[in-house]
């Protein structure tokens, strides 16, 4: 039994669902849910959080915009854009990745999409807060909670004022 372009045999079939081309196939799947599932986890971090720190906060209800919550401070509207790192970076140097936007697939981040990119360190339980300034062209970063090369966003690590002081300029 031959192939030809308008069909295939099942024993070839067999080879596709189940040879090594299947397994990367579903291992990528596994690995997006799980994604996902992070994500979803650290949205839920960032709902309790802003909400105890008194801020009004909605999510949108499909999954296509680029934000992830419209935060409410003071009758200011802000659309946050919410990314995770749960676990230390494969990088030189280790540090926690947060993947900033930008991807071969897709631009970074913008002003005009977004107007806060919040950051949560999961195993810190810690959260930067980025305002256009800083994540204008920022792609993937490695955030640094220790020791000597803490400093470069350390100005952003739990900075919930940026919120308030947004609102009163």
């Amino acid at each position: 039994m031959g192939k030809t372009d308008d069909h295939t045999t099942k024993q070839e079939i067999g080879k596709t669902t189940t040879g090594p081309l299947s397994i990367q196939l579903a291992r990528r799947t596994n690995l997006k849910k799980e994604t996902k599932r992070l994500g979803e986890m650290a949205e839920a971090a960032f709902l309790s959080k802003a909400t105890t720190l008194g801020f009004g906060v909605s999510k949108p209800w499909r999954d296509s915009e680029r934000y992830d919550f419209i935060v409410d401070v003071k009758s200011r509207i802000f659309r946050v854009q919410v990314k995770s790192a749960h676990s230390v970076s494969k990088c030189s140097g280790g540090g926690y990745h947060i993947d900033g936007g930008r991807t071969r697939y897709r631009d970074s981040y913008t002003p005009d999409e977004i107007d806060m990119l919040v950051a949560y360190i999961v195993p810190e339980d810690t959260w930067y807060i980025f305002p256009p300034a800083a994540f204008g062209t920022m792609g993937g970063i490695n955030i640094f909670t220790h020791g000597k090369r803490t400093t470069k966003y350390e100005p952003y690590r739990e900075a919930w004022h940026i919120f308030r002081e947004t609102v009163s300029v």
